[in-house]
């Protein structure tokens, strides 16, 4: 849920106080980073249809809170996301809603989150795809340009552009399936190859 604002993100933080208890009305827990907003809520996979209702309620109780206090919720930008396993996923759950205005809302596979693309079943593989898709490219471009830098350079532009994007949010990567973790370890090997030896093909 994408909320826009003109306040600093400490102001904006405490502006938004008040939310967490309108939310908490429909049993939805909030939390709020910069300004996007995140509603969750745990249910057994039966109860989709109460709480998709209650969500919609939601959702229009926050445009009522954000409108009286001089903000917008845009509902182009909100994304919302089914998470389960996969007997629970494939229980017919319905892939779209309808909100209040007639805008309607289709279920994601993957939503962005503070970077991190999370998944249904939280396997992580749309983040290592996306790591690894982006790493791999940023690497070709690289290896364009290496004999033009010194080698102390080329360290440098790795870590900025390989090593922080391997590390940002890593805990989230305990108990990924070894096919996945191979994925990311082939990113680091033709990293360390191109800062140790740059004439090696990537």
């Amino acid at each position: 849920m994408h909320i826009g604002s003109v306040l600093g993100l400490l102001l904006f933080l405490l502006y938004l106080s008040e939310l967490f208890d309108a939310v908490a009305e429909f049993g939805f827990t909030g939390h709020v980073y910069a300004d996007d907003t995140q509603l969750y809520i745990s249910v057994p996979a039966v109860s989709y249809q109460e709480t998709i209702e209650r969500f919609v309620c939601c959702l229009e109780r926050v445009r009522d809170w954000t409108a009286s206090n001089r903000l917008k919720l845009n509902e182009d930008k909100t994304q919302i996301i089914w998470l389960g396993t996969w007997n629970q996923l494939s229980k017919s759950l319905p892939q779209s809603l309808t909100l209040w205005n007639g805008t309607m809302l289709q279920f994601s596979t993957a939503v962005k989150n503070i970077g991190v693309l999370i998944d249904s079943q939280l396997t992580m593989a749309d983040h290592i795809a996306a790591v690894c898709l982006s790493g791999f490219f940023q690497l070709r471009q690289l290896r364009l340009i290496r004999q033009s830098l010194t080698p102390v350079a080329v360290k440098t532009l790795v870590h900025a552009f390989i090593s922080s994007r391997l590390d940002y949010c890593n805990q989230l990567f305990v108990g990924v399936s070894g096919r996945l973790l191979d994925k990311l370890q082939s990113l680091q090997n033709a990293a360390a190859r191109l800062v140790t030896a740059g004439s090696q093909k990537i």
